[in-house]
């Protein structure tokens, strides 16, 4: 069967394997889990420094309805859908790659590669331009299946920044990482944007607004 979606989710260390276990009771066939860290803005760190908390990003192909199944089961089990519990969200996939949507997402995942020790400028540009935060993983794919970045030239010494946002900031927020990063110089790093087809635990930002 094609796969349709991947369906990821970034929640607490030590999380993820309890996640898949209840995926795989409803249907998933298997999972990858990588570590990774947040970034988040602290009151009780000081203000020019990003708190980082350590993450694992589970990651499992299913097909579209599975994928939908998945994200009731980690709102309805996990309480995703409530602030601070983590999030979830689902990109489009299929046999030759990544997925294009027939009509606009309303959020984005944008993918930034850099040199390692670059993420924290990374979120930083992002943040003046609106996103709320990220999530980085160091190395090369870190456990990520081969396929997954079968067109990524990612090496060891690299960092990948994932970070989502709503489709009204996108654009800026693309457009601060690169100019900020220089990501236009050879051997800058690269950024792609991917749409995201459904989400949970970012109710509370849309709520809010962007701010």
């Amino acid at each position: 069967r094609m796969t349709d979606a991947i369906f990821f989710t970034i929640v607490e260390r030590g999380k993820a394997n309890r996640i898949l276990e209840q995926a795989q009771k409803i249907g998933a066939q298997s999972g990858t889990i990588i570590l990774g860290h947040g970034t988040s803005r602290s009151r009780f760190r000081a203000t020019r420094h990003l708190g980082q908390r350590t993450k694992e990003i589970l990651m499992i192909s299913a097909e579209e309805q599975l994928a939908s199944q998945l994200h009731e089961m980690v709102a309805s089990t996990f309480a995703l859908n409530k602030r601070h519990r983590g999030i979830a969200f689902t990109i489009p996939f299929s046999e030759g790659g990544w997925s294009e949507l027939a009509t606009p997402a309303a959020w984005n995942l944008i993918i930034t590669i850099v040199d390692r020790g670059q993420s924290e400028a990374c979120i930083k540009s992002a943040r003046s331009a609106g996103a709320k935060g990220g999530t980085v993983i160091s190395g090369r794919g870190a456990g990520i299946p081969a396929h997954y970045y079968a067109d990524l030239a990612i090496e060891p010494q690299k960092e990948i920044i994932l970070i989502l946002t709503p489709a009204q900031t996108t654009d800026e927020v693309k457009r601060r990482i690169i100019a900020d990063l220089d990501l236009q110089r050879t051997g800058g790093g690269m950024l792609f944007v991917l749409s995201v087809t459904e989400t949970t635990g970012l109710v509370e930002e849309s709520k809010r607004g962007v701010r």
